[in-house]
């Protein structure tokens, strides 16, 4: 369901390597309340980044006289790292570290943490970040703001066994069931496959197996080894050449365009034949990479932020993820489209409005 979006918190948003000018329209939202509330999103890795210049610029914003602070928690910390939330009028400070208290990893994981706050009557995370859609097993009280498209497809090295080829959904399939177990059967070099899937609780995870793959390779006579997702960095030297693993186009584009740190290790975004376009995900050369799928891949998704209707500092959220009846807020409205797209996503097409989100 389309609906109508409130303003977003912010006139301007600076993010890496690009300023966006958002329209100076008083806030639609529920007004200020008085309380310095603190809002904290976490869960997906994949909108990660692009999620935070959307809370920059909610925090900077002057209608933002509570001033409640946005806090965008990182799904993962490096070694003796530690992230602190800051404490409000609902809930202490939380300080996430590594080892010990991991921050919420992956869609799944933020959605958990988001229905255990609500359930407990805190605010401890009043967002979840969510590269999946809606779930079975979610509350009646979650509601999806969907705001950009990203799309999967599979990586593999560019000096690798699998360099330059071209898979079809077929190969894909068969290389995750078993049925194809080295590189020479799809045209590469006489090597083995490394099967690589994102860590548990990946909303890229959820998709990549539930849409793309349509089944779970897990069942399968395979060995599934796991990575972070969106980071070929993390899948061990010794088995890139030989690895296959799922990427956000998205993440691989902002990546290959120096708008976040270059993670890839050398994977290239693989084009998937027979999944609905056959065209290559990715257009551009490093520096200018666009997503290049159509919104009839196979591997084309919605991305979110959830909320939990019975959320104490539910309404203050609305201002983050800019939803309401009274009118689209610049991520809504097509503002923000070059911040999207700086961070490699699609903004998703306009009603006959002009909105372009949607809440499901």
């Amino acid at each position: 369901m389309r609906v109508r979006t409130t303003r977003l918190l912010g006139t301007a948003a600076l993010t890496a390597g690009a300023c966006v000018l958002l329209a100076g329209t008083a806030a639609a939202v529920p007004d200020p309340n008085g309380l310095k509330e603190v809002l904290a999103a976490a869960g997906s890795d994949t909108i990660f980044d692009v999620t935070g210049a959307i809370f920059t610029a909610a925090n900077s914003h002057p209608g933002n006289t509570d001033p409640d602070n946005f806090v965008n928690v990182p799904p993962v910390l490096p070694p003796n790292g530690s992230f602190t939330v800051p404490g409000d009028a609902f809930a202490g400070p939380v300080t996430y570290t590594n080892p010990g208290n991991l921050p919420p990893n992956g869609s799944g994981a933020g959605k958990a943490a988001l229905k255990a706050s609500a359930d407990a009557g805190t605010g401890a995370i009043d967002i979840a970040r969510s590269s999946s859609g809606r779930a079975a097993t979610d509350p009646a009280s979650f509601e999806y703001y969907g705001f950009a498209k990203d799309g999967v497809t599979w990586s593999a090295s560019g000096t690798g066994a699998g360099a330059g080829r071209t898979l079809t959904l077929t190969q894909l399939r068969g290389i995750y069931s078993g049925t194809i177990t080295n590189w020479s059967q799809v045209g590469g070099k006489n090597a083995p496959i490394k099967i690589y899937l994102p860590q548990v609780n990946s909303g890229t995870l959820a998709f990549f197996t539930g849409t793309v793959l349509g089944f779970d390779p897990t069942t399968k006579p395979v060995t599934v080894n796991r990575f972070q997702e969106n980071e070929g960095d993390t899948i061990p030297a010794a088995d890139r050449d030989t690895a296959i693993a799922p990427y956000s186009i998205a993440q691989w584009v902002a990546q290959g365009n120096n708008a976040v740190s270059d993670k890839r290790a050398g994977f290239f975004a693989g084009t998937l034949t027979g999944a609905g376009s056959d065209a290559a995900p990715v257009s551009g050369t490093s520096g200018d990479y666009a997503p290049a799928f159509t919104d009839g891949f196979r591997g084309a998704r919605t991305v979110y932020h959830v909320l939990d209707n019975r959320s104490k500092s539910y309404g203050q959220a609305l201002r983050g993820v800019g939803f309401d009846d009274a009118g689209p807020s610049p991520l809504c409205n097509g503002d923000l489209d070059a911040t999207l797209k700086h961070f490699g996503f699609k903004p998703l097409a306009a009603d006959s409005t002009g909105v372009t989100c949607d809440k499901s």
